[in-house]
């Protein structure tokens, strides 16, 4: 009989066998993929600006709504 509040020792055991690793890199990967593409993407805004003759104000929206559809989905 093992003394009082002593964790058995089957319930020491790793049950994840280390997949635990795996998924968070995968969602480390993943959150830096789509969190770093709406920062990448505005290196074209400067060139849509000069093409269209559009200023910061009317391009603007573009990015904002990524943003926030990238926030708000899931």
């Amino acid at each position: 009989m093992s003394p009082r509040g002593a964790v058995p020792r089957d319930a020491t055991k790793v049950q994840d066998r280390g997949w635990a690793w795996m998924v968070l890199l995968a969602v480390v990967l993943l959150q830096g993929l789509t969190l770093g593409f709406p920062s990448c993407i505005g290196i074209f805004f400067t060139d849509l600006q000069h093409d269209f003759h559009a200023n910061n104000s009317e391009t603007s929206w573009f990015p904002s709504i990524m943003v926030a559809v990238l926030h708000a989905g899931g």
